[in-house]
């Protein structure tokens, strides 16, 4: 049996078109189970609060910065857990 082909998306690096791989959801699944396992939620409500001003000169970049915090914030409970826990951490 053949093995599928992964997917695919195009992406800019350093002013050069490249190939990435999209990964599976085991992979952001593995992700999450390991944030859940090292970090408390005060910290990644800390590391929250950091990522929502995060702004770069790559709009696909600070698409991905603003799909992570959410994801995160959605680990700790949703917005007003983040805010509370980041609150107790002195943020």
């Amino acid at each position: 049996m053949k093995k599928p082909k992964p997917q695919t998306y195009e992406a800019e690096v350093a002013g050069h078109k490249v190939r990435v791989t999209v990964p599976d959801d085991t992979r952001e699944d593995d992700l999450f189970d390991a944030i859940r396992e090292n970090l408390s939620p005060q910290a990644v409500a800390a590391i929250v609060a950091y990522l929502q001003p995060a702004k770069t000169k790559n709009k696909a970049v600070n698409h991905e910065l603003n799909w992570f915090a959410e994801a995160l914030t959605e680990l700790v409970g949703g917005l007003e857990m983040q805010g509370r826990l980041a609150e107790e951490v002195g943020l």
